[in-house]
């Protein structure tokens, strides 16, 4: 089986950016309503993704899996799971 793995790790200091460049703008409206060139990289690589697997063959199958993890005081949160 084929596949792909890809990690992005964001380091730095508080209040550098690093929440703004992976995920871009807030919009009062919802993220639907930033503009394309200013979405961060996850919304980014999420299209793009999602993008890959329309196009390809419909009788294909894919898997995504995601996690969404913040390291904080040597502490791990699932940002993505329920709280």
């Amino acid at each position: 089986m084929e596949g792909f793995n890809g990690t992005i790790f964001a380091y730095g200091q508080t209040g550098c950016g690093k929440s703004h460049t992976m995920m871009g703008p807030h919009h009062e409206k919802g993220p639907e309503h930033v503009p394309d060139a200013e979405r961060g990289i996850i919304p980014k690589a999420i299209r793009h993704i999602f993008a890959f697997i329309d196009e390809a063959d419909k009788e294909t199958k894919f898997l995504v899996r995601c996690s969404f993890l913040e390291i904080y005081n040597e502490n791990v949160l699932d940002l993505l799971a329920p709280a």
